[in-house]
């Protein structure tokens, strides 16, 4: 049986906003993602919060600040090492760093059918430090030494 792939690509839209805060080192993140059902909506969100953390960090919302990407200079270290990342991220290594924050699927106006599918906002939380330290050990260089500042 072939290992399930999960649908990555550097240049997508993303909508990944800091929400709340958390425990020390860990983002919680309302991400509004897209699939052709609920679950894989779901799915797609998870991606794209670790992504948006990895790559590009996340816009505040309210009186929430963002928070920086982990690697510095994100999209070019991508480029840079663009075999380490997709493998990262299709083969589902990144799942070890993000959660959901509750356990049923979003109803209402956060579950809405569209004319491709399911849109979906759903709360996730990143443990940012974690991916900090898994590509720090990688050999990437990380903003972790900025960390005591979120």
């Amino acid at each position: 049986m072939e290992a399930k792939k999960y649908s990555f690509v550097i240049d997508s839209q993303r909508e990944v906003y800091v929400s709340r805060s958390t425990h020390e080192g860990s983002k919680m993140l309302k991400v509004v993602a897209y699939g052709k059902s609920a679950d894989a909506a779901i799915e797609q969100a998870m991606v794209d919060a670790v992504a948006a953390l990895t790559f590009d960090g996340a816009k505040g919302q309210d009186e929430m600040e963002g928070c920086p990407a982990v690697l510095l200079n994100g999209r070019e270290i991508y480029q840079e090492n663009k075999i380490f990342f997709d493998s990262f991220f299709k083969k589902g290594d990144f799942l070890k760093y993000v959660e959901k924050v509750n356990s049923t699927y979003p109803t209402g106006t956060d579950n809405i059918k569209t004319s491709k599918g399911r849109r979906i906002q759903i709360l996730l939380i990143v443990d940012w430090k974690g991916l900090a330290e898994k590509f720090k050990e990688a050999g990437f260089r990380t903003t972790i030494s900025e960390l005591n500042n979120f």
